[in-house]
């Protein structure tokens, strides 16, 4: 399993001490550059054998211009092959009908594999599999989420971090 298996970490702790919004006050790096990524496996096979769309977009140029026009913020999920826990993540939170729905709703989607494009993980200085990465309208990193989490603090977590994007958009 190596360096590369997921390690469980909570993060519940630091987001209620620290705002999402001023512990990951960094930018994005640019990832607008021509690097084409684009998504792996857009329709995602749960055990189940229920294929849904859950990972709306190709490439992340695709989901940064989808995210201007809806003012939503981008979910990226980073895996790898062969990795288990990516696999858990997808088929017990991912396709959690309390998750799915606010994933569909509330965020611009897309999924990568680290091996395929090494330039944004290595920009996004990602080191554990699985990661989400949510990203604000605003460019800005609202949250890193490593490892497999479970659906219910998977929830609890984006609903932070979506009550935090939206608290540092609007203006008075």
């Amino acid at each position: 399993m190596g360096n590369y298996c997921a390690r469980i970490t909570v993060h519940v702790f630091l987001l209620i001490v620290f705002p999402a919004n001023s512990l990951f006050a960094e930018s994005v790096p640019d990832l607008s550059e021509k690097e084409s990524v684009s998504a792996t496996n857009v329709s995602t096979t749960s055990t189940a054998s229920k294929k849904v769309s859950l990972f709306q977009h190709a490439s992340y140029p695709d989901a940064w211009t989808a995210s201007q026009g809806s003012n939503r913020p981008i979910l990226l999920y980073v895996s790898m092959s062969g990795c288990p826990h990516c696999v858990k993540m997808i088929d017990e939170t991912y396709h959690a009908p309390m998750v799915e729905e606010m994933v569909s709703n509330s965020f611009e989607t897309l999924h990568v594999n680290r091996h395929s494009h090494p330039t944004l993980v290595s920009n996004l200085k990602i080191k554990w599999y699985p990661t989400t990465v949510l990203v604000g309208a605003n460019n800005k990193v609202l949250d890193v989420i490593e490892g497999y989490v479970d659906a219910k603090t998977f929830q609890k977590r984006l609903q932070l971090d979506l009550a935090s994007s939206e608290s540092s958009t609007q203006t008075r």
